[in-house]
């Protein structure tokens, strides 16, 4: 998977947010407010194409937490980052 380059990571007001450049910003008029850790995530990989496994891989070597709950957390970010129209 990968994340559309579309979307820019920002800092508004102290909050991390996805914004639509361009194109994208045409059909979608929000913005997409993301926790340190999932900005983290977006930061980390975003330009690359990688998996499941990879996000999980950088997860527990960054932060205190079992690879069951990356994962479960990591499926949870990606639903909803797709539904958004994030990845493609």
């Amino acid at each position: 998977m990968k994340f559309k380059p579309s979307f820019e990571l920002r800092d508004v007001c102290g909050e991390n947010v996805l914004i639509a450049n361009g194109i994208e910003n045409i059909d979608f008029g929000a913005l997409i407010n993301l926790n340190e850790t999932a900005a983290d995530v977006y930061r980390h990989f975003a330009g690359k194409d990688f998996t499941l496994e990879e996000v999980v891989t950088y997860l527990t070597g960054e932060y205190d937490v079992t690879a069951d709950q990356a994962a479960t957390d990591a499926v949870a970010l990606f639903e909803s980052l797709k539904e958004a129209g994030v990845l493609e």
